[in-house]
């Protein structure tokens, strides 16, 4: 037996092995940098070959997309990165195969294409209180670089209140006359919510800290939703 034949032939069929695995091309820009580097992550330990492009998500993906052509993929890869996309804190991941009108791509190539009617780099003005029982108010994020309470359960009339981002964690801080101050710390997630008119994309800001805090606007998550 030629093993020398035998050897080149095997590693022939490796080589075309890996240039037939198909590629998924991302469109990314309503993704965060954290949320990037973790599906780049995912991606590289399940050896799926992947590209981030810079082109612009259509505007009728308002959930994560995976499409694809017949035959390029099986269910169990579809699952796969179901998985990975949910990880990276969507709630909805649709797939679908590829029409024949409105594509970018030819056979072995995938398109994922996450919603882009937002990002949470962007800290939205309004969010509104959320998983804190029967309180309802509203925290108006201020360019000058404090926040304000509407329909606060508390007076907050001559509070110093500032707030801090830096993606994609938000800090709202209560100062005091002696120099102290009391702060809560909230990360974004990136999901959907559904409403009246459908699934819209949101971004919530929950609680990293407890929820015992006297000044009460400090207990609640804070929630914005986007129209599409």
């Amino acid at each position: 037996m030629n093993f020398k034949h035998l050897s080149t032939s095997i590693t022939g069929l490796l080589m075309l092995s890996a240039c037939q695995q198909p590629v998924v091309h991302i469109y990314h820009e309503g993704l965060s940098d954290t949320q990037r580097f973790q599906l780049k992550q995912q991606f590289e330990q399940q050896q799926i070959n992947y590209e981030f492009t810079e082109l612009t998500t259509p505007d009728k993906y308002s959930t994560p997309h995976l499409l694809y052509f017949p035959g390029d993929v099986t269910e169990a890869y579809i699952q796969n990165v179901e998985r990975i996309v949910r990880g990276l804190g969507f709630d909805r991941f649709d797939s679908q195969v590829f029409s024949h009108t409105g594509h970018y791509y030819t056979k072995g190539n995938l398109g994922l294409y996450f919603p882009s009617a937002y990002s949470e780099r962007v800290l939205p003005e309004l969010l509104f209180a959320h998983n804190c029982g029967d309180q309802d108010f509203q925290i108006n994020i201020k360019t000058n670089g404090q926040w304000t309470a509407m329909n606060s359960p508390v007076d907050i009339k001559g509070l110093k209140l500032e707030w801090e981002f830096s993606e994609p964690f938000l800090t709202l801080r209560r100062h005091f006359d002696d120099g102290t101050y009391q702060q809560q710390a909230y990360q974004a997630k990136q999901h959907q919510v559904r409403t009246l008119q459908g699934y819209k994309p949101a971004v919530t800001y929950e609680v990293l800290g407890h929820r015992t805090y006297s000044f009460s606007l400090f207990n609640c998550d804070l929630q914005a939703i986007f129209a599409d």
